[in-house]
């Protein structure tokens, strides 16, 4: 006879999530949101222009998406563990390092060794992503959500500590600050209470309990029941590179990577060339990913009831109306806060979309070594964005013309999500079903 399993008062899972939400929320400090405070003041004292200093975000991306292949392997196979405490470590080095830096190569090489991490690289980082994918699977909305969160929350402090630290203390300091923050929100966490899987410590995902004889009866006889996203199967990495889908995703989120990331580095400059005070910026940035961090989680909820594709389209459509002040030329004070609301509205939903593909589409097993593998072309080519568009500025090209082609980019990327339906069975599966059913 079949017992039920106990069910425990807090599910493991939600621990493995609130450690990768605060390793997301401080590890956002070299993300181009936050990093946009900081070029103004290190260029001056640098004696750099901006578009030179924007390559040490690329070098960053780089970095990250040469190593996420093994990094994601290492991930599937051993867990986010004791990578993700050297990670930590890693980060916090190189965070302290930016403080004392006085030369422009020195500062590539730190934001290169940081990339290794993935940390806070869009798309690449493995070790926030994977972990509380494999611990749920009905609630992996809210749960990613959840935790991608910190990263959002994060970004909207950091931004706002990044303006106040540079003008107390100076941007040296403020590094500093940033690389113990760092350390200690992601090393002691993971090393001391990460795990890979459910299954690792006689759990099941969701916080799901062994149902007793009766339930097991009961579930055999109901009809089958699709899971969210279409019925699951587990794929390989070479069955999930032959999917016309996974390409598809990747251009779409290449190009958004692409044409965002100089979004974000430069339209601060922008507003301040509109006379717009420095108070102003600060918090209309940090409105944008608090509002992201509200709705990724509204939507993650969503998510789990209506195709995650249909959740990309309509976040697609929130940041198409989030670029009108600026495209549109808007030179009154408020619509900085109209423009990062509305922009953050549309980056939540998005974000869903994002996290939600892979591990729903291609299954928990391999979840990482897929990610991995496509990051480095996502990764790599987006990140030339951002100092394209500091070269495009510098040589003149008028910010509407900037602003155009970004909105152009984005309506194409996000009318593609919509086409971006699941993959049928890999033909392995196929063939193993119809061997089953000829035997019958």
């Amino acid at each position: 006879m079949t017992t039920e399993t106990a069910r425990p008062r807090l599910y493991y899972g939600w621990v493995i999530v609130a450690i990768t939400w605060l390793a997301n929320f401080t590890t956002v400090s070299t993300n181009p949101l936050v990093f946009a405070f900081f070029l103004d003041p290190m260029s001056a004292d640098l004696h750099v222009s901006r578009s030179t200093l924007v390559w040490g975000i690329t070098f960053r991306s780089v970095a990250g998406g040469l190593f996420a292949p093994y990094l994601g392997r290492i991930v599937d196979r051993y867990g986010a563990r004791w990578p993700g405490a050297i990670s930590g470590a890693v980060v916090g080095l190189a965070l302290l390092g930016f403080a004392t830096i006085s030369n422009i190569w020195i500062l590539y090489v730190l934001f290169f060794v940081s990339g290794l991490t993935g940390f806070s690289i869009f798309g690449g980082n493995v070790l926030t992503i994977v972990p509380p994918a494999n611990w749920f699977v009905a609630k992996r909305g809210r749960a990613l959500s959840i935790a991608g969160s910190g990263q959002l929350v994060g970004s909207a402090l950091s931004a706002l500590g990044a303006a106040v630290f540079i003008q107390m203390v100076g941007w040296h300091m403020a590094w500093a600050i940033f690389g113990v923050i760092a350390f200690l929100g992601v090393t002691p966490g993971y090393a001391l209470f990460m795990r890979r899987r459910p299954e690792d410590m006689g759990l099941l995902p969701d916080g799901a309990t062994t149902p007793t004889a009766a339930e097991a009866a009961a579930r055999a006889a109901a009809p089958p029941v699709v899971a969210r996203g279409g019925p699951r199967y587990e794929f390989t990495v070479r069955e999930a590179l032959r999917t016309p889908v996974l390409w598809l995703h990747v251009g779409a989120f290449t190009t958004l990577l692409f044409v965002i990331s100089p979004f974000l580095l430069f339209r601060n400059h922008y507003w301040g060339e509109l006379g717009f005070s420095p108070v102003l910026i600060a918090f209309g940035v940090a409105l944008d990913p608090g509002t992201v961090a509200v709705m990724s989680i509204v939507m993650g909820l969503v998510a789990e009831r209506v195709p995650i594709r249909i959740v990309g389209a309509l976040g697609g459509v929130g940041r198409l109306l989030g670029l009108l002040p600026l495209t549109l030329g808007a030179t009154f004070p408020l619509s900085v806060l109209i423009h990062n609301f509305t922009w953050g509205l549309g980056s939540g939903t998005t974000t869903v979309f994002q996290t939600l593909m892979i591990p729903d589409y291609f299954g928990r097993t391999n979840q990482g070594a897929i990610r991995g593998a496509v990051t480095p072309i996502m990764v790599v080519v987006g990140s030339l964005g951002g100092p394209l568009g500091g070269y495009l500025l510098d040589a003149g090209v008028s910010y509407s013309v900037f602003f155009w082609g970004i909105f152009a980019a984005v309506a194409v990327a996000s009318a593609s999500f919509l086409i971006q339906t699941p993959p049928p069975p890999p033909p392995r599966l196929r063939a193993e079903a119809a061997a089953t059913e000829a035997a019958r």
